[in-house]
């Protein structure tokens, strides 16, 4: 099994947004996410579905990568992956996933969620979520373990 971990893009922080909600990618957070969703496309990486938080640079950066990912499962809104929420109930659900999905979200739910299947606590951050920053986990013999990590400032 496989999943893909990934925190929305450069969002605005401009005070023209009344909520939180309503703050779009920035111009450099979409370079940072086409450039992601670039690669993982050269690489012909696998994505069933993407999931996203509901919230627009969420649902921004998830729209970015399936033009690049074609994922068949299209690109939904699910709950569950804001900042706060807890990371037992998808821990629980993700070996019910018989395809590759790519959850799009916050921090501090990704650095959570990723400390939680990696060693088992989620107060622990073996990966740093940095705006744009994707991690694909692999579940094999048992275990959670990182494949890789993609960074704005390693992607070319």
């Amino acid at each position: 099994m496989t999943i893909y971990l990934v925190r929305h893009g450069k969002a605005s922080k401009d005070a023209v947004y009344q909520r939180d909600e309503e703050r779009p990618l920035t111009k450099r957070g979409r370079s940072d996410v086409d450039r992601i969703a670039a690669q993982m496309a050269r690489a012909e990486t696998p994505i069933h579905q993407i999931r996203h938080s509901g919230l627009l640079r969420a649902r921004e950066t998830a729209e970015i990568m399936a033009q690049h990912l074609n994922p068949p499962g299209g690109v939904i809104k699910v709950a569950g992956l804001l900042f706060d929420d807890p990371v037992d109930v998808l821990a629980r659900e993700l070996h019910l996933e018989p395809e590759p999905v790519m959850f799009v979200g916050h921090n501090p739910f990704m650095e959570r969620l990723a400390s939680h299947l990696l060693v088992g606590n989620p107060n622990q951050t073996p990966i740093t979520f940095s705006t744009s920053c994707t991690v694909c986990l692999e579940f094999i013999e048992g275990a959670w373990s990182v494949r890789w990590v993609l960074n704005p400032k390693i992607v070319p």
